[in-house]
């Protein structure tokens, strides 16, 4: 399986990301406030899944654009919009490598785990930062590779068929030094990490929710059972079960991440 924008498309079209993804409001609630985002500013939430950071910008006052390069999550989040009782985001299909805005067109830029994705990391970092104006600022929200998402990404790639490269790895976002690397021009970066306590009734049951709703892993257990091979699938279970409990007690599963604000 090649590494194309269609597999990327294909991947996050398919399961449920408004189920996945019913944790991060408050990530998006606690990232506006730590980049102070002010009534009237322009934003830009890039690679905006559902909607969660555009719409949480909007409802405190901003003026919002939010782009996202799989058609079903801007749909989705256009359904979110009108559930919360709001209107005026701009919404558009797009690439967060090929971000459709002239240079400086935002006083913030935002994104929650979401152009940690994109496969050019480089040229999505200079992307949001050509699109930000002078004096304005950049935050978003990445997984370390040494906590739980991390973790459960080794595993991941320990059985997966088609293994994404190191060098182009979503967790390179959740070390500050290369995100320092990641977004030239950008100076006065601040980091903080944060965690989201997700309850589950057993790790068993979010392994279940994981393979049938996460595109990602849906692929990665299809290819598998194409393969027949039903004991590997058995080991992936184990091995990723082994380390969900290593972040999860009282039925709280704890994902640690990391917020990036900066300022250009």
């Amino acid at each position: 399986m090649q590494n194309t924008k269609d597999n990327v498309k294909e991947i996050w079209s398919r399961g449920d990301y408004r189920s996945r993804g019913q944790f991060f409001p408050p990530v998006s609630a606690y990232l506006t406030r730590l980049v102070k985002l002010q009534v009237e500013e322009s934003v830009l939430d890039v690679a905006c899944g559902y909607g969660n950071t555009a719409i949480t910008a909007r409802m405190k006052g901003a003026k919002v654009s939010g782009i996202d390069i799989t058609p079903k999550h801007i749909a989705l989040a256009k359904e979110e919009e009108k559930i919360a009782g709001i209107s005026g985001i701009e919404w558009e299909e797009a690439d967060a490598e090929d971000l459709p805005f002239e240079d400086e067109s935002f006083d913030v830029v935002l994104s929650t785990f979401g152009h940690i994705f994109a496969p050019n990391q480089e040229l999505a970092g200079k992307e949001m930062v050509r699109v930000l104006k002078k004096g304005g600022r950049l935050g978003f929200t990445s997984w370390p590779p040494e906590l739980a998402v991390g973790k459960l990404s080794e595993v991941v790639s320990k059985y997966n068929p088609f293994p994404f490269s190191e060098e182009f790895s979503p967790y390179n976002w959740g070390i500050p030094e290369k995100v320092k690397q990641l977004l030239p021009g950008i100076e006065a970066m601040y980091f903080e990490r944060d965690t989201i306590n997700i309850p589950i009734l057993s790790p068993n049951h979010y392994w279940l929710d994981t393979i049938t709703k996460a595109g990602f892993m849906i692929q990665v257990i299809e290819a598998l059972q194409k393969q027949n091979d039903e004991e590997k699938i058995g080991l992936f279970r184990k091995d990723y079960i082994k380390t969900l409990e290593q972040y999860t007690s009282e039925n709280v599963l704890r994902m640690g991440y990391l917020i990036s604000v900066s300022k250009k």
